[in-house]
């Protein structure tokens, strides 16, 4: 993590180190793990300057350290910039433009592909992806897509030989209403550079997920990548609830998948029927299962602190399954939590959430003494939801990051958690979330589902088999 630090972080370098030092701190102490003293130096001399004698050896002890223990922890692993390698073994590789923390891509690794480039602007998502993947940072582009294609001869060694792209441009003008050419409407150029980057690279494969509105702009979108990346693309559109695929989530998305090796919509849409079938329905019960009981953070300044009561950033805990946890951690035995914790709410929240019943909403007669706004109901009849254990949940957002109102725990007088709204996406559990507990939630909320991303990329990796 030091090397991305001193990469993405510039003047903010020795605070994000003094931070991590103290989080890797933490986790030896959950392990029982005592730091190593050595005179060996294994991280970079360069960083001496910067962070001062005893910083710089604190945490040369604490890699050394996790360098003893390589291969017994992958958690510990993952801090471990020089141990991230691309694999050149594959033939299945894939660009993640957009990446955020990396739903997508997790989803797509899951079907046997494997990343040879991401980029993304966000820094802290940007930080997630690199935590949990094996990608070596110089196959990372942070900063905006637009920058990326002035400095294309630096990455395109990298560019050779992907099979697929992936990515979500942020594009405001999918809405009807909206008569004017999207490739010339100023808001769409995250839009117009997408549509560079598939030109450049020219995969075999494409996907573009977006809002369902994104459908209202079908033919004119096509037609721009036809004029843009090239005549000999197919397209296949869909518009994919997650629920309809073993996903506790009411999640309606748009996937345009395209591709320039002659495949049919209509092969297509065989192969995927056949391979997205018979998912099991699962509710919000089960993604919530096993987690422990915690309560709200009554303290607004406090939320980056852990306790018991409030929840944890990282914790020794053997994740405890179902068949739908078990699904999403793949079979593997988590022994840490992540990324479980409350956030602030006021008393007259906490008294809401303590009187609505699942599945009631502001309009509740049980809340109206004490609701702010009675007043101005249709303005706020939305403010809060208590979420119903035996029913999927809403669509996980990124508003998550203000609020969770509007995701009240079935029986727990709080909001989901960072973990348990990642659950609903269908993250692992071992899948840790960086930056801060509003970071957690953007970057989950903006995030496709991990399971759903799989069912999209092993259709088309089955076109190879």
């Amino acid at each position: 993590m030091l090397d991305f630090y001193y990469k993405y972080y510039n003047n903010r370098f020795a605070l994000k180190s003094r931070e991590l030092s103290k989080e890797i701190d933490s986790v030896f102490l959950l392990k029982g793990i005592k730091p190593t003293s050595t005179s060996e130096i294994v991280i970079n001399k360069k960083y001496k300057e910067i962070l001062g004698n005893d910083l710089f050896s604190e945490l040369n002890n604490l890699y050394y350290t996790i360098q003893s223990y390589f291969g017994e922890d992958p958690f510990l692993s993952r801090y471990l910039d020089k141990n991230k390698t691309f694999d050149n073994e594959t033939e299945f590789h894939f660009a993640d433009f957009f990446c955020g923390a990396g739903g997508l891509s997790e989803g797509i690794i899951q079907a046997g592909f494997s990343p040879v480039f991401v980029n993304d602007h966000n820094k802290s998502a940007l930080e997630t992806y690199y935590f949990n993947h094996n990608l070596p940072l110089d196959n990372f582009f942070g900063g905006d897509i637009e920058n990326l294609t002035i400095e294309l001869d630096n990455f395109r060694h990298l560019f050779r030989n992907i099979r697929l792209v992936a990515g979500g441009p942020p594009c405001q003008g999918f809405s009807m209403a909206n008569r004017q050419p999207l490739k010339d409407d100023p808001r769409n150029s995250l839009y117009r550079f997408y549509l560079t980057m598939i030109s450049v690279i020219r995969p075999d494969w494409f996907i573009m997920e977006n809002v369902k509105g994104m459908k209202n702009k079908e033919s004119e979108i096509e037609s721009d990548i036809r004029k843009i990346a090239g005549q000999e693309y197919e397209f296949f559109p869909m518009v994919l609830n997650a629920k309809d695929f073993g996903i506790p989530q009411n999640r309606e998305r748009y996937f345009l998948i395209g591709n320039r090796i002659g495949i049919s919509p209509l092969e297509m849409q065989m192969k995927f029927n056949v391979i997205s079938n018979g998912y099991k329905p699962y509710v919000l019960k089960d993604a919530l299962f096993g987690l422990p009981e915690i309560s709200t953070n009554p303290h607004i300044k406090s939320s980056h602190l852990d306790s018991e009561k409030h929840g944890y950033t990282t914790r020794k805990f053997m994740i405890k399954s179902n068949k739908y946890i078990s699904e999403i951690n793949s079979y593997r035995e988590v022994q840490y939590l992540l990324n479980h914790k409350s956030r602030y709410n006021n008393d007259n929240d906490i008294e809401i959430f303590s009187r609505l019943l699942p599945g009631e909403d502001s309009t509740a007669e049980s809340i109206q003494d004490i609701l702010k706004y009675k007043n101005r109901e249709e303005i706020f009849k939305d403010k809060y939801k208590k979420l119903r254990s035996d029913e999927i949940c809403k669509t996980i957002t990124s508003h998550m990051r203000l609020d969770c109102h509007m995701y009240i725990h079935p029986t727990q007088a709080r909001g989901l958690s960072p973990r348990e709204a990642a659950r609903v996406q269908t993250f692992p559990d071992d899948y840790f979330f960086r930056g801060s507990l509003n970071d957690w939630y953007y970057q989950i909320g903006n995030a496709v589902p991990v399971k759903l991303a799989k069912v999209i990329a092993t259709t088309i990796k089955s076109f190879y088999e």
